[in-house]
């Protein structure tokens, strides 16, 4: 079940700061499990999607909720995120790929006003990407590089195995204050337009932007994804985060525009 090419954001600028200089917070995950699951597009149809990895819960299946992920073991390092985080499977050839790490960094939109960022509420699902393209999608929103660099491109790029594949999504930061979903998955949230949300979509929320580190280096020729070819990337999240947690950090670190830790080294988001 794929979304419409027309439904992506298009055009979207690029979303990029360098950690240092930007309000976040930031946690990293390791790889959780891997199943053809996908409890946002296909809830309740356990191995009716294509191959996706999971990150966050170890509990994630097609019958997911942000309610029954609250409380659940994770595999991120801090424990109150037990969020759901997926990605679909690369594969070289017909091998698998198997991503090294996830780092989500929580940040405020880009020439948003820090105080007015809301924390998400607990079940609001959202994408990033779109399954279905069938054009290149905007690097401000789906972006391979190399190592930590923000130098994003639409195809990966013959990687160095210093700096190898990394995949960067950038998800919506304005929310219709209503829906945890809405029936395109995409409906409910949008996209600021220098720090401003639309009036259909006037609560300004976090923002996330995923990293995903691959044990790939070398020529991307090979390359596909589990939803397609390489300009179908994409990612969900479904929001399960401990409330008082997610709220603490929201306060602490963005409302007062505050940079509370950058991933391990790494100098650019």
């Amino acid at each position: 079940m794929a979304t419409p090419v027309s439904a992506r954001p298009d055009p979207v600028p690029v979303r990029l700061g360098p950690q240092g200089r930007h309000p976040q917070f930031v946690v990293e995950c390791d790889l959780s499990h891997t199943a053809p699951d996908d409890p946002i597009v296909l809830p309740g149809n356990p191995g009716a999607s294509h191959l996706h990895e999971f990150f966050g819960s170890h509990d994630t299946d097609a019958f997911s909720t942000g309610e029954s992920l609250l409380g659940t073991d994770t595999s991120c390092q801090n424990k109150a995120d037990t969020a759901a985080y997926w990605v679909p499977a690369l594969f070289n050839g017909d091998e698998r790929v198997e991503p090294d790490e996830l780092i989500a960094y929580y940040r405020t939109g880009v020439g948003v006003e820090a105080s007015q960022v809301k924390a998400w509420p607990v079940g609001l699902n959202m994408l990033a990407g779109d399954p279905g393209a069938e054009e290149p999608q905007s690097v401000g929103v789906v972006g391979w590089t190399c190592g930590a660099s923000d130098h994003l491109t639409v195809l990966p790029r013959d990687c160095s195995p210093r700096a190898p594949l990394a995949l960067r999504l950038t998800f919506p930061d304005c929310w219709d204050g209503e829906n945890l979903d809405s029936a395109d998955h995409r409906g409910h949230t949008a996209y600021s337009d220098n720090g401003s949300c639309p009036s259909t979509h006037p609560v300004h929320i976090v923002q996330l932007i995923l990293a995903l580190r691959y044990d790939f280096d070398g020529e991307p020729s090979g390359l596909r994804l589990a939803s397609g070819s390489m300009i179908t990337g994409h990612g969900d999240v479904m929001n399960g985060w401990s409330r008082d947690e997610l709220e603490h950090l929201t306060a602490l670190c963005l409302d007062r525009g505050e940079i509370c830790g950058i991933s391990s080294n790494r100098t650019d988001v």
